[in-house]
């Protein structure tokens, strides 16, 4: 069974919502927290930070063909988020470290882990 997920990259302009339908667990060599990584190529050099830049970076560097990830939507927690994510992300600018800072929710909205992008989510 996939694991999906909701990404949202936000900043003071924009909000936009991502969904993964695998591999959107936190953790691991194929989670959401290493696999952020990624996008970096595509996105602009930090500490240039734009969410449609970075959310659209997202998509470009995990995207492999049909479904899987795309642009959800206009993020309007709850009521935005889809009904069998066991995972929700946001990303935001932190203009202080000059990096994207990320936040991991459980689909009740518990934070779970709150770190900077580059950082391991720590192993159960």
């Amino acid at each position: 069974m996939s694991t999906r997920c909701n990404i949202i990259v936000k900043d003071d302009h924009n909000s936009i919502q991502l969904y993964r339908h695998s591999d959107g667990y936190p953790d691991g060599r194929c989670g959401v927290i290493s696999d952020l990584q990624q996008a970096l190529q595509y996105s602009w050099e930090l500490p240039r930070m734009e969410a449609d830049d970075f959310a659209a970076a997202i998509v470009r560097a995990w995207k492999q063909g049909g479904g899987n990830i795309y642009i959800d939507s206009k993020e309007d927690i709850p009521k935005s988020l889809h009904g069998d994510i066991e995972y929700f992300y946001i990303i935001i600018p932190n203009e202080k470290e000059k990096n994207w800072q990320i936040e991991v929710f459980n689909p009740k909205g518990e934070s779970l882990w709150k770190g900077m992008l580059g950082e391991e989510y720590p192993e159960n």
